[in-house]
């Protein structure tokens, strides 16, 4: 099939309840990173906020060649994987609505699309 390029936001709150949002793109091809405003392929997240949560990822579409995101933190692969299809925009509760994650203050977060 043919790459079908999307959007992403990535909504990070930190413990006083303020929420840092990224802006990014996903290219759909198996084994490029999402790349962010910046054109970084990875976000430092701040260092004077404490322990943030990643609280969700909207997605504008699913993705054709790719279906999933595997998340590394600092350089190393977390277990993590956000399923593209969950996280379209038009779903009610996307998968870390109900189920954060914690991330370490000025972790660096880099999002690898799979199939």
């Amino acid at each position: 099939m043919v790459a079908a390029p999307f959007k992403a936001t990535l909504i990070f709150q930190s413990q006083n309840g303020r929420t840092e949002s990224y802006r990014c793109t996903a290219s759909d091809v198996n084994g490029e990173y999402y790349v962010f405003q910046d054109g970084n392929n990875d976000v430092v997240l701040p260092s004077d906020r404490g322990v943030l949560v990643l609280k969700d990822i909207i997605l504008s579409a699913a993705g054709t060649d790719t279906s999933q995101g595997e998340v590394y933190i600092n350089g190393k692969t977390t277990g993590l994987v956000i399923n593209n299809s969950a996280n379209v925009g038009t779903v009610f509760n996307r998968q870390f609505m109900s189920a954060p994650v914690p991330i370490a203050p000025a972790a660096r977060v880099r999002i690898e699309q799979v199939t």
